[in-house]
């Protein structure tokens, strides 16, 4: 039976949405509310027999899909007869012939996918690969690019469904939230519970949809108290972390550029495997905990699980450590560069590695995201660091040189040669 349906924002995967729900014989009402959808883009879906709306109208319908972010106001005068999140409706639209995880979080949820995404490519998997870097299969030979730079709005796993790759296992990381269709929900960590629509909402609101349809759910040990009533009562809960089923150690004190040590307790048994020194070891504790608690979950042995780690070489962008000319480049280029994360970063360098000299480079925004950089939030955070020597933006329109606390420059190799670390970052990635 065909109902009407009233599908919000066109910016975050809305007209994926709007053309399953018409192809299955729906009247469909898309609204883009922020005004961002390309006239292609609306093209498409009136072809579709979508009627592509600014504002949703004073009419009643059978089901609306509003995304969890998404303020009420811009359900206007329309009425509801059933009200679902973009990741509920992923949840009854989508399915997959193999078995999936999600992983959502505040931080470190894309490093996660990778860990996880490594560990069962390592035993014979090839793994479908979906984070915010982009789509792609990974096997024990090599990873292969099929995107670069995706959405992880929960439409987009609804998109690869339709898409059907080969694939023996699928994980995917989504924001805010999950689709109820994995085998294991990951959240990595709520951390700042941070505003979402409009202020109306809180993160907590979003990732708990992770928890009420998971079936076994991996979460920090910290936070189990706080997603534990929310989960099914036949779900299994894994934890990770300090107190937690499965807790990661590194030693306190770490040389950059060379391998580190790393133990792992899970079941009262210790299991060790030496990462790489291309990686800043501390800044992944949480992706690399995560990351086999998922893969424990999806039936790894622990021990075969972090001996695989030894060959894990971090994901490109995500706290990667080079040298040049005995001096080391430290990137991050990720949509998570904040405030927060830098201030852990360089808080990483002086405590493990104990760095005296560093310079932190910052890149304008170059790709569409949600939540810009707020560079004076930066500056703040930088000077708590002692370490700090020097802080640099890198061709920020405006900006004049040595103004509002940073040196304005053309690139990070104008100062590469000027700080014993240099840490290089850049908050990109796609909505």
């Amino acid at each position: 039976m065909s109902e009407k349906v009233l599908v919000l924002d066109l910016t975050h995967g809305g007209e994926i949405l709007s053309q399953v729900f018409a192809s299955r014989g729906d009247s469909v009402t898309a609204v883009d509310i922020y005004g961002t959808a390309s006239s292609e883009k609306k093209d498409a879906l009136t072809r579709a027999g979508v009627r592509v709306l600014s504002e949703a109208p004073q009419e009643r319908f059978d089901l609306g899909v509003v995304p969890i972010h998404c303020p009420d106001r811009f359900i206007g005068p329309a009425s509801l007869g059933r009200r679902i999140t973009a990741h509920q409706a992923v949840g009854e639209l989508a399915s997959f012939a193999m078995p999936t995880v999600e992983i959502t979080g505040a931080r470190g949820k894309t490093s996660a996918c990778h860990v996880l995404a490594h560990i069962l490519a390592s035993f014979g998997s090839e793994v479908l690969l979906h984070t915010s870097r982009g789509l792609g299969t990974v096997n024990a030979q090599n990873h292969r690019s099929l995107r670069d730079k995706v959405s992880i709005a929960p439409p987009s796993i609804l998109a690869l469904s339709l898409e059907h790759p080969p694939a023996d296992v699928g994980v995917f990381e989504v924001s805010l939230g999950g689709t109820g269709l994995a085998d294991v929900s990951v959240i990595t960590g709520l951390d700042d519970n941070y505003a979402i629509a409009g202020g109306t909402k809180k993160a907590f609101d979003g990732k708990v949809q992770m928890a009420a349809t998971a079936r076994v759910l991996v979460c920090p040990a910290s936070e189990r108290d706080l997603w534990a009533p929310h989960v099914p009562p036949s779900a299994r809960i894994i934890t990770f972390g300090e107190g937690g089923d499965v807790e990661v150690i590194l030693p306190e004190h770490l040389e950059l550029g060379k391998g580190a040590m790393l133990s792992v307790r899970w079941k009262g048994r210790e299991f060790f495997s030496r990462l790489p020194g291309s990686l800043l070891a501390p800044s992944y504790s949480t992706a690399l905990a995560s990351g086999l608690a998922a893969a424990v979950a999806m039936g790894v042995g622990m021990d075969l699980a972090v001996r695989s780690l030894a060959t894990f070489n971090g994901v490109p962008g995500r706290g990667d450590v080079t040298r040049e000319k005995g001096r080391f480049l430290i990137r991050e280029r990720n949509p998570g560069v904040s405030a927060g994360s830098i201030d852990w970063n360089v808080g990483v360098l002086e405590r493990y590695y104990s760095q005296t000299d560093i310079g932190v480079a910052i890149d304008p925004v170059n790709v569409k995201i949600c939540e810009k950089l707020d560079l004076e939030d930066v500056h703040k955070v930088l000077m708590k660091h002692p370490a700090v020597t020097g802080q640099y933006v890198i061709n920020m329109p405006g900006l004049s040189r040595g103004s509002s606390g940073y040196l304005r420059i053309d690139g990070p190799g104008e100062v590469m040669g000027k700080h014993e670390v240099l840490v290089h970052c850049i908050k990109e990635g796609y909505l």
